[in-house]
């Protein structure tokens, strides 16, 4: 397998420098999801750009969305990544277990929407008829269904870059779920 080392803050492009001191100031910090993908000159900005967009959706919504396809793709950056951002948005530790595989017990809204998720990404969006009922039946909308397809793609984005690359998680590790609870997705 071909290593794909970080790349150095001082060879990134100088648009992606201006990324750099952004994330500096603000969080102390570049990701370094996000600093893999100054590889290129123009992905980040693209990427940032995408994930920054204005969606229906609200951040908690978009964290469970995170945090199903994250485990069914298996990107352990990205469920280190949005374990924490799900619990600065009120998350608990057993809510985000949960929202891993895929429910929400303690939401109806939001377990369909992450039933919905995980059902997409087991199915690839065929044969999900019942969740799609369900969504819509919560109380989701056609704007919100089409907000949740893009913000799945972003997370594909972020997912594959991350496994691809083996970036190095800065973020708490995520907990492992249970064997008992580990109802992962699907292979595929």
């Amino acid at each position: 397998m071909v290593a794909i080392e970080m790349p150095l803050l001082e060879a990134v492009s100088e648009a992606n420098k201006n990324y750099v001191a952004y994330f500096e100031k603000r969080l102390g910090h570049i990701p370094n999801l996000f600093l893999s993908m100054m590889h290129s000159t123009h992905a980040f900005g693209n990427y940032h750009h995408f994930q920054g967009r204005k969606t229906s959706l609200s951040l908690r919504e978009r964290e469970v969305v995170s945090l199903v396809l994250a485990q069914c793709n298996g990107s352990l950056y990205c469920l280190s990544a949005h374990t924490m951002i799900a619990k600065l948005n009120g998350f608990s530790d057993k809510e985000v277990m949960q929202l891993r595989q895929g429910k929400a017990d303690f939401d109806p809204k939001l377990n369909a929407l992450a039933q919905l998720v995980k059902a997409m990404a087991e199915k690839r969006g065929h044969h999900i008829a019942v969740e799609l009922d369900s969504f819509f039946d919560s109380g989701y909308t056609n704007e919100q269904l089409i907000d949740l397809l893009h913000t799945i793609g972003e997370n594909y984005i972020s997912n594959l870059t991350a496994k691809t690359l083996k970036v190095p998680i800065d973020f708490p590790l995520a907990p492992a779920l249970d064997k008992e609870n580990n109802d992962d997705c699907k292979e595929r």
